[in-house]
């Protein structure tokens, strides 16, 4: 037996929606909201019973009106006939199916970011060089800590 106090609640609201939605009977509410449902009209009958009634009389009249037996030729022209959903022309396989669509926009678009900074920084860089003096170069070099220039005997001349 589950413990009442373990069983979530639902509105007032929620549970006159379950009625119009499902009928007067609470078995056919989501088991889910059953028992929380059950457990609140049986608190407040009064606010529920209005709604109950008129759920009691439309189950009535939908149990007068027989069943209707939908013969199989129009049961598969109505199944033919409904709306497809849309292909995509994404591949159902693989990996590719788990990335966003816009993944290789975006990579195209870095790899175009990186050429032109490459590009921009490196050709600069090549005419500064080709302007240098090999002192400008040792300085450089000693800077990055590639070269060994000693800059005590620079400043001693």
């Amino acid at each position: 037996m589950k413990d009442p106090r373990m069983t979530p609640t639902l509105s007032d609201e929620r549970i006159l929606d379950l009625i119009e939605a499902y009928g007067a009977d609470p078995v056919a509410f989501p088991e889910a909201e059953r028992d929380a449902a059950v457990r609140r009209m049986n608190e407040a009958p009064s606010l529920f019973a209005k709604a109950l009634d008129e759920a009691r009389r439309l189950d009535q009249f939908l149990d007068i009106v027989p069943e209707t037996e939908v013969p199989a030729s129009l049961r598969d022209s109505l199944l033919a006939s409904a709306p497809k959903p849309a292909r995509t022309a994404r591949p159902e396989r693989g990996l590719w199916r788990f990335l966003p669509g816009w993944l290789p926009a975006g990579a195209v678009a870095s790899l175009v970011m990186g050429l032109m900074i490459g590009v921009n920084v490196s050709l600069p860089a090549s005419v500064a060089s080709a302007q240098t003096t090999d002192e400008t170069d040792a300085v450089m070099y000693a800077a990055l800590g590639f070269g060994d220039l000693d800059l005590m005997s620079e400043t001693a001349e």
